[in-house]
């Protein structure tokens, strides 16, 4: 199986909470405030593998979460941080936001290129952050920043120097078996191919990595099985290998592949392409020239670029391959992803402040912090809460959107009415 596309869950950690806490001693029953601050979430990173080739690895693992923070305590003793998770990932893998396809996180495209594809939540502060002149004995904290899941696309793209291409039952898969120790499944049927297929040609102390995709058809939406499917993993190889059989309508067949191409990316057509006729055995050499004059009077490009390959290893498939060495010391080995990350998460903000119902509601997320992070239950502490709210720039908001006295006030799990 080769799986080159999943999509998974991912979670950092939630910070956490800030202490509530007061050092006593003999002279002061109460004492001083001395509660911590809550650690950090850990972060989920997405990392390269070079010895990873497909993302196989993920067809039944789909949910990683990171470490949550510690709690503050006593003594002003900050929470641990929580452990980080590491996602690998072959080289050449994009990373996009599923909530927002368009939103891609990162092009990881060398080997140990990592990416924080989602931060791990703040650690909540403890009573100690707020001692003012005006409150010496704060009851307030604040909880630690909570996460939410995201569902992330892993899109994993072949990086080759030859991907081989063309209709069912061309020979790519005899071609790659002759040329390498790939044994692909080679069948009198269509579709023989369902998959890609990777390889290693070795020749002259030079190794090169060929990709063969499954047949391309007309029609790829009522056909699964097609390499339509895998036209993305062309982006990443230096040489386009048609591959036709000599027997059939070859014209006709380039054309077809020149309309895929054009159909996905058309600066697919300006990378190298070489035309590759199997099955041409029992050819003779002016047939075979034939056949290459109509060619290259259709299609220019295609001057010297064609090669008339047998069934069988013999000097022309050495001869194949040397050429193909020769291409590559020439082509600049850059891909031609244009795929750049654009931002982070797509985020649905709500107001800070708003009117539902019957009650205003506070959605911002620091107050809901600590809000969850104080019991407001206790009245002490509701009077503290209340008198921070009203002296911030959210207390204005709300008086500006025309809370008064007596009006319902809700916030994370707690309601209250409003004071002045």
């Amino acid at each position: 199986m080769f799986i080159d596309k999943v999509i998974i869950n991912i979670k950092s950690g939630d910070g956490g909470s800030g202490a509530i806490s007061f050092n006593q001693d003999s002279k002061n029953s109460r004492g001083g405030p001395d509660g911590g601050n809550g650690g950090r979430g850990g972060s989920v990173w997405i990392r390269c593998d070079k010895n990873m080739s497909n993302l196989n690895s993920y067809r039944f693992s789909k949910n990683f979460k990171a470490e949550n923070g510690g709690k503050g305590s006593d003594q002003n003793k900050t929470g641990f941080n929580g452990k980080d998770v590491y996602i690998n990932v072959p080289v050449g893998t994009l990373i996009r936001d599923k909530s927002n396809k368009r939103n891609l996180l990162a092009n990881l495209s060398c080997d140990e290129d990592s990416f924080e594809v989602l931060t791990g939540g703040k650690g909540g502060r403890g009573n100690v952050a707020f001692v003012t002149s005006k409150n010496k004995e704060p009851l307030l904290a604040e909880s630690g920043e909570k996460i939410d899941i995201k569902q992330i696309e892993l899109d994993f793209r072949v990086s080759s120097n030859l991907c081989l291409i063309g209709p069912p039952n061309s020979g790519k898969s005899t071609l790659i078996n002759n040329i390498s120790n790939a044994k692909p499944d080679i069948g009198n049927y269509p579709f023989t191919t369902r998959e890609p297929v990777i390889a290693t040609v070795q020749r002259k102390f030079q190794n090169v990595t060929v990709i063969e995709i499954p047949g391309l058809v007309k029609d790829p939406e009522n056909n699964l099985a097609s390499g339509n499917q895998y036209l993305k993993h062309l982006q990443k190889t230096n040489i386009i290998g048609m591959v036709i059989d000599i027997n059939s309508d070859i014209l006709s067949e380039i054309n077809l592949i020149y309309d895929e191409l054009k159909k996905y990316n058309k600066a697919l057509l300006e990378k190298r392409m070489v035309l590759i006729l199997t099955h041409c055995d029992e050819l003779g050499e002016a047939d075979l020239n034939d056949f290459i004059n109509e060619i290259t009077q259709k299609f220019r490009s295609l001057n010297d670029q064609i090669f008339t390959l047998n069934n069988s290893i013999d000097d022309k498939i050495m001869k194949f391959i040397d050429k193909i060495q020769e291409y590559l010391l020439v082509i600049d080995n850059e891909d031609m992803d244009d795929d750049v990350p654009i931002i982070k998460f797509h985020k649905n903000e709500l107001k800070r402040v708003m009117f539902k119902d019957d009650h205003f509601v506070i959605n911002d997320k620091q107050f809901i912090q600590l809000a969850e992070g104080s019991n407001l239950n206790n009245w002490k502490t509701l009077v503290q809460f209340q008198y921070k709210l009203k002296s911030s720039k959210i207390g204005d908001e709300l008086i500006n959107i025309g809370i008064k006295r007596g009006d319902l006030l809700k916030i994370g799990q707690y309601a209250f009415t409003w004071e002045e």
